[in-house]
């Protein structure tokens, strides 16, 4: 079998910058420099094949990054409609709610349940009737208090009649015996009666509410104006009747509830009330608080306890959830969404960190040690180690290095669009003394001539040594003139402390600033490099003549911590205890970015994003079904956002995992909209109302505590394995 000829996809991609000297020709000292990885003049096969290796990646990324910094567009596609229409459906739907619930409308919009009262003659309304429209209706509403013994009534839409012509009465009745129990409240629109004399069993109460209008009180005995009032009319059509059950109730399991004790309860429920416009919106801020703080289910059973209809429950949770995934999953899928040729694999961002690092190597003034470095990418975190020796020229503090390191590298994550959560640790590397530590010795680095008997001491020449003494310490006192005169000029900035040292081969200043301003950390917008740069070109500018052949080296900090110093991560994860770590992510640019990179926000997404990783198997394996069926059922973080999260992890299409979601969070808005008033009836047919608002604060609670364990365990997987790579223990 004949060999195949070469092809140009055998041909190795040499780099642009290989021809140094730019001649046109690659001679061998240029192949040789740039092929000879560990810099012993000799280029073996090992160092071919590593530089090969990173030569490519590096094509690579500069194609990347190519593409994406010509990618500036808001969004593209679907998603720029899906944001905008939830914007846009937001500020409906919420304008609408705020002027219901407020009574900015007319008097006869606010107080008309027409809405109501024609939706619960549809399917919409499981009710075998349709509410009972009390706007302008005289009504008289009865409910039990047990925590009293009393059987409460109140008169509604009874203001426009006199104090004295109207009266409010009830009797108690039992089928055998007749009436048992009678009260004329008198001239009141609200009462009680007390149902403690009473035994056990089942009575019937009917509540009155007459008319006087007309008729004559005066000169009466108190027997006879009883017989007045009960023989007068009615406001009302009719006198309104509901049976009632006395029963005495057995202590519970519960420390509060261990004694006998008498209750009551309505048998059968009467005709449902209309709510009004104004009550509709303000169920409606109730029911969102109350489903943000603890999840729909929280939110439906405390709208059904109270009588809200479950077609309004489900059009608030439906409208939550059509709001949150319009904005929030555009954001996500624009801020977690990367094109197949953009990602990144795991030799490609350890070879972004290496070239970050290669570049703070030479403008720190450093020499990492590249053997004994190492990095690794995980779901969760990307570690990198970071072992280095300063340089004479280091002109930079110990503690400010990993800060530096850390700032590179998160630059250069934001070009490649890298929101993995970065841990880098710098390991410091023999005695450690920089430029400034060494100048700082002063004469206790200087050599003197050794004195012999060629050389008498009486006879030796120092005129050279003091004279570089004085040239040395006037060139000192030059350059701190210099920057005392850059401080007046820069009147934003304020001298905080200032070291300088000079030799012959160089001047180094160590500078401590802070900004001359009120809000200093919001309003200052220049970073220490801004400052580093200006102070080297006013040096250069003022000095000229002075500093022959030194090189200038700054290194400037400013003492307040400004948003313009820390954007080189968009949000920090720390942790303390056991767990104690700090990881960055890079800022990432734009609306998306400015919204998900807060404390907050971040704090939400990086919760949902490891339980989305959690179940991400169960997506792969149903895939759409699947994904509709995860934010249907209800548990714990399985909302519309979690799914959302969950399809961008299983790289599902945008449209896709949108219309799972939708179907979803819908099919789960109406499940438990109109499940919650069952859950509610069959608590009552076993006389279990107590335990309502107790279910209600157990999931409340349940769904903090859900989210407070998932923060832990993140953490806990995030810094542990961290802490295992950088001490050298078994890595996972």
């Amino acid at each position: 079998m004949s060999e195949r000829e070469p092809s140009s996809k055998d041909a190795y991609p040499l780099p642009d910058d290989l021809d140094v000297d730019e001649d046109g020709i690659i001679t061998a000292d240029e192949l040789v420099s740039h092929f000879d990885s560990d810099q012993d003049g000799q280029v073996s096969v090992d160092d071919y094949v590593e530089v090969s290796k990173h030569d490519k990646i590096d094509k690579n990324l500069d194609r990347i990054k190519a593409r994406r910094s010509g990618n500036k567009g808001f969004f593209r596609g679907p998603e720029s409609i899906t944001f905008l229409g939830g914007i846009i459906y937001g500020i409906v739907f919420f304008s609408i709610m705020s002027a219901l619930s407020s009574g900015f409308l007319s008097s006869d919009v606010n107080d008309s349940v027409w809405l109501d009262q024609k939706i619960s003659d549809t399917f919409l309304d499981p009710a075998d009737e349709e509410c009972l429209d009390s706007s302008g209706v005289v009504w008289i509403n009865i409910w039990i208090d047990n925590d009293d013994k009393k059987i409460r009534m109140r008169v509604n839409n009874a203001q426009q009649f006199e104090d004295d012509s109207k009266a409010l009465r009830v009797e108690l009745s039992q089928s055998e015996m007749g009436i048992i129990g009678e009260k004329l409240i008198g001239n009141n629109s609200e009462g009680y009666f007390d149902f403690s004399p009473y035994p056990d069993g089942e009575y019937e109460v009917e509540v009155y509410f007459h008319n006087l209008s007309g008729i004559d009180m005066t000169n009466l005995s108190s027997e006879e104006k009883d017989d007045k009032i009960i023989s007068s009319p009615l406001h009302t059509e009719s006198e309104v009747r509901i049976p009632i059950e006395i029963h005495t109730k057995e202590p519970t399991f519960l420390p509060w509830d261990n004694e006998q004790k008498q209750e009551a309860k309505v048998s059968e429920k009467g005709q449902r009330v209309c709510l009004t416009f104004n009550q509709l919106g303000q169920w409606s801020w109730a029911l969102m608080g109350a489903e943000w703080a603890g999840g729909r289910e929280t939110a439906m059973l405390t709208g059904g306890s109270a009588g809200v209809p479950a077609w309004w429950m489900a059009f608030i949770s439906l409208s939550m959830s059509v709001f949150f995934l319009c904005v929030q999953y555009p954001l996500m899928y624009r801020f977690y969404h990367k094109d197949i040729d953009d990602i990144l694999s795991e030799d490609e961002i350890i070879r972004v960190v290496q070239r970050a690092l290669k570049r703070c190597e030479k403008q720190l003034h450093l020499e990492i040690d590249w053997e004994g470095f190492d990095a690794r990418q995980r779901s969760l975190s990307i570690d990198v180690l970071v072992p280095y020796h300063t340089k004479e020229s280091s002109v930079i503090a110990l503690n400010q290095i990993n800060a530096e390191m850390l700032k590179v590298v998160l630059d250069d994550f934001i070009i490649y669009g890298v929101i993995t959560p970065l841990q880098l640790k710098s390991q410091p590397l023999g005695d450690h003394l920089g430029s400034i530590e060494q100048l700082s010795h002063g004469i206790q680095g200087i050599e003197l001539p050794e004195l012999n008997a060629d050389r008498p001491a009486l006879v030796q020449d120092y005129t050279d040594f003091f004279s570089g003494i004085h040239d040395t310490a006037a060139l000192e006192k030059r350059v701190e003139g210099c920057v005392d005169d850059f401080f007046t000029k820069n009147k934003k900035i304020v001298k905080v402390h200032l070291f300088v040292g000079v030799d012959e081969q160089r001047i180094a200043l160590r500078l401590i600033y802070k900004p001359n301003m009120k809000f200093a950390t919001f309003r200052f917008g220049q970073t220490y490099i801004d400052i580093e740069d200006k102070m080297r070109e006013h040096l250069i500018r003022t000095l000229d003549e002075h500093l022959g052949d030194r090189d200038i080296i700054i290194s400037c900090r400013n003492e307040v911590a400004t948003v313009a110093d820390r954007t080189g991560a968009g949000r920090t994860e720390s942790a303390a205890g056991e767990h104690k770590g700090q990881a960055y992510v890079a800022r990432q640019e734009g609306l998306a970015g400015t919204l998900l990179q807060t404390q907050f926000m971040g704090d939400i997404l990086s919760s949902v994003e490891y339980v989305a990783h959690e179940n991400r198997e169960k997506i792969d394996r149903w895939g759409f079904l699947g994904l509709i069926v995860f934010v249907w059922i209800p548990f714990m973080a399985s909302g519309v956002l979690v799914g959302a999260m969950m399809g961008l992890v299983a790289r599902m299409p945008f449209l896709r995992v949108l219309t799972a979601c939708f179907i979803g969070g819908a099919a789960a808005s109406i499940t438990w909209a109109y499940t919650a008033e069952g859950i509610i009836e069959v608590l009552h047919a076993l006389n279990a109302e107590l335990f309502i608002p107790i279910i209600i604060i157990v999931i409340f609670i349940a769904a903090v505590m859900h989210i407070r364990t998932n923060k832990r365990r993140r953490q806990e997987e995030l810094f542990k394995g961290s802490r295992a790579f950088f001490s050298g223990e078994i890595l996972d």
